[in-house]
């Protein structure tokens, strides 16, 4: 017998996750002035994603056939959507991290950490939360290493007068972890929110 309405809505407890429900926190390379609020992030940033990753199949014939093996994990970039404010406030941010990646002239990186390590010089470790309706912290992922590869344009247009400027920024990472700790499970939206 085909499920009734009633079994569906007894398996999808609480109703579902709502993709709407969530928050974006970007860790700033400690070379960014301590004078940048990058804690904008968590108000302007309208859409993110909780990451995604994939196994690259290595194959191999015999006999005319495709044997596959499990080969690498990889981690696609993530890409948030970020709504402008007319100061500029998180763009000039990302500008300058992308100045301290690669320079515009002298074509170098201008950030190294004391150890030598480049990566570690300019990456972040950053966060994107899924809270519940209740204002519960429902799962949490922590990316690590991560940087700036591609801040899209902004389109200027005299007749789209009705609308708040917004653009998307690709991020390049390591990998991402589930953020299970004690800490990231106490945390509500509100708790979040009111630093």
């Amino acid at each position: 017998m085909f499920p009734s309405i009633t079994e569906f809505k007894e398996k999808l407890l609480d109703g579902g996750a709502r993709p709407s429900l969530f928050q974006m926190e970007i860790n700033w390379p400690a070379a960014i002035p301590k004078s940048f609020d990058g804690r904008l992030v968590t108000f302007h940033c309208r859409i993110s994603e909780i990451p995604g990753t994939f196994i690259n199949p290595v194959i191999m014939k015999y006999a005319g056939r495709e044997i596959k093996y499990a080969g690498q994990r990889m981690f696609n970039n993530l890409i948030v959507t970020i709504i402008n404010d007319e100061g500029f406030t998180i763009r000039k941010g990302l500008e300058l991290w992308f100045e301290f990646l690669n320079t515009r002239e002298s074509n170098i990186a201008l950030l190294t950490a004391p150890t030598g390590d480049v990566g570690r010089g300019y990456a972040s470790e950053s966060h994107v939360r899924q809270f519940s309706k209740t204002g519960a912290l429902a799962r949490s992922y922590k990316f690590i290493d991560m940087f700036p590869v591609n801040i899209a344009p902004i389109p200027l247009d005299w007749s789209n007068d009705a609308v708040i400027e917004e653009y998307t920024c690709e991020f390049a990472y390591q990998y991402w972890v589930p953020d299970d700790s004690a800490g990231a499970r106490s945390q509500t939206l509100g708790s979040i929110l009111a630093r």
